[in-house]
């Protein structure tokens, strides 16, 4: 949080100026019908109404009410999370400096109970609600709690500073949070909002909000990948597969991330409110994945690729024409996949005719490739090509989600949007992550057309890459699914880290 202030940041010290600053914020979210979450940037823009309309504009409150319009936001889904799964985060600085013995472990403060502080109040409070607590200075562990869902919320009680640097880390993995400021700073003897601590603690369960867990999908597709799963689907008994190595075939479709096919079966789970893949979802990511491995096949020949996954690719083991006969195979296995689910006809009309549009411009993104091999290949070029080699994978993968749970038209023209800049920040992403020169690079591409060092084009295609990804947060903004705009928020952290 960066924004530049115009006094030194600090909290209302009267009771009744916080209340109206927490319930002005209530006020906006209501009236605007925000959904969480929001950018940072949304916030501050929703942070300078607020103060404007308290007349509070040179206070020094602006991360204050930045922090009471996130907690504003996130109440109006907070009770759909479990108890049990919301965490009370308690900085260590709320013990008695002088008089706590307790020791620390890796995790944060052993409290002994001994009285000398609040602590032990806070954390009886928080367990008579079955809200699981933990006393640290570091909140580094909570983001892969969130990922593995172990934990679902997050009640943080700290200083405005602490909370102004987990702020990124929240965005990044849209963690549902309530942040309750200390009242006094310094790090030593402090005192939270203790009447606010107590009413979030105290927030009710309603029905759970359905949102997947990407760490609860490894398992299902991991299985899905292995060679028992993948020859019950596959057409390798037939002796003219004899004429490929079927082993090499099965060792491609298990590699990788399979961050396709996770796209789908999560967005499948949000639109139809369930809570577990069924069997039949079983073959649309499967040939989601049959798509995408021929495409690594033959852009692999293409660009003349010596090595995928750590190994020789397919066509330096057993040469190029048995390599573009497996990949035909595996782009007509993903077609008969299709076909034989147990969707409705108008499901599987649908499936097929976006799984075509994708491989249509896929092989158009590969033209314009070689089109453009011997000449200086700017970055507008480059980000044509991975337009169209590149998006239609992830846009596939979602809109193959969303027609599998019947809810295509309500989401199509935003899932697209999305996977247009998302699927370009990813590979800007991957292209920055190239420590060798690579003449298909963006970074490469963008140093040899303007004549620049390398240094240079870094920083230019990571300016791009950081357009992107905020280009796909904004298509965000409209979404009304808390569930859905969680999933696609922590997607985006997931996959585009920061560079």
């Amino acid at each position: 949080m960066t924004t530049p202030c115009r006094q030194p940041q600090r909290v209302p010290s009267d009771s009744e100026a916080r209340f109206r600053i927490r319930e002005t914020a209530r006020q906006i979210v209501a009236e605007a019908r925000l959904v969480p979450p929001l950018t940072l940037s949304q916030l501050r823009q929703q942070a300078e109404r607020l103060l404007d309309l308290l007349q509070l504009t040179d206070a020094g409150y602006d991360h204050y009410a930045i922090i009471l319009l996130n907690n504003a936001l996130w109440e109006t889904v907070f009770s759909a999370f479990p108890r049990d799964q919301r965490l009370l985060l308690l900085p260590i600085c709320l013990r008695n400096h002088d008089r706590c013995q307790a020791p620390h472990d890796d995790m944060g403060l052993l409290c002994q109970d001994c009285g000398a502080c609040r602590i032990p109040a806070f954390t009886e409070a928080a367990e008579s609600h079955g809200i699981p607590v933990l006393v640290s200075e570091s909140s580094s562990s909570v983001s892969e709690w969130v990922e593995q869902g172990v934990i679902q919320a997050v009640i943080g009680v700290s200083c405005l500073e602490s909370m102004e640097k987990t702020f990124p880390a929240i965005f990044r993995n849209g963690i549902p949070g309530i942040g309750v400021p200390l009242l006094v700073d310094g790090c030593r003897d402090t005192v939270p909002d203790t009447e606010f601590l107590l009413e979030v603690l105290s927030v009710p369960e309603t029905e759970p909000l359905p949102l997947p867990v990407f760490h609860d999908l490894r398992k299902p597709l991991s299985q899905l990948f292995q060679t028992e799963s993948l020859n019950r689907y596959l057409e390798l008994a037939n002796e003219c597969a004899n004429r490929f190595p079927k082993a090499e075939i099965l060792w491609l479709l298990n590699q990788g991330r399979h961050y396709r096919p996770l796209l789908a079966a999560a967005i499948f789970l949000v639109l139809s409110r369930r809570t577990e893949l069924p069997d039949f979802l079983e073959p649309i990511l499967l040939a989601i994945e049959c798509f995408h491995k021929a495409s690594l096949i033959h852009d692999d020949i293409e660009d003349a690729d010596p090595i995928r996954y750590g190994e020789p690719t397919l066509h330096k083991k057993i040469g190029e024409s048995a390599a573009l006969n497996a990949g035909d195979f595996l782009l007509g296995e993903g077609y008969r996949l299709l076909t034989r689910t147990e969707f409705p006809a108008d499901q599987r009309v649908a499936m097929l005719a976006e799984a075509a549009r994708a491989h249509c411009e896929l092989t158009l993104g590969q033209s314009l490739e070689f089109e453009t091999a011997d000449q200086p290949r700017s970055l507008e070029t480059c980000l044509a090509i991975d337009r169209l080699k590149t998006v239609p994978a992830f846009r596939v993968a979602l809109l193959l989600g969303a027609i599998a749970a019947g809810r295509l038209r309500e989401y199509q023209a935003l899932l697209e949007a999305f996977s247009d800049a998302f699927g370009i920040a990813f590979q800007l992403r991957d292209d920055l992550d190239d420590e060798a020169p690579n003449p298909a690079s963006a970074v490469d591409c963008v140093m040899r057309s303007r004549s620049i060092p390398r240094d240079d084009a870094r920083r230019i295609v990571t300016e791009c890459y950081f357009d992107y990804r905020s280009r796909a947060y904004a298509t965000l903004e409209t979404l009304t699914d808390p569930a859905l705009k969680i999933l696609l928020y922590r997607l985006i952290g997931k996959v585009l880290n920061d560079v």
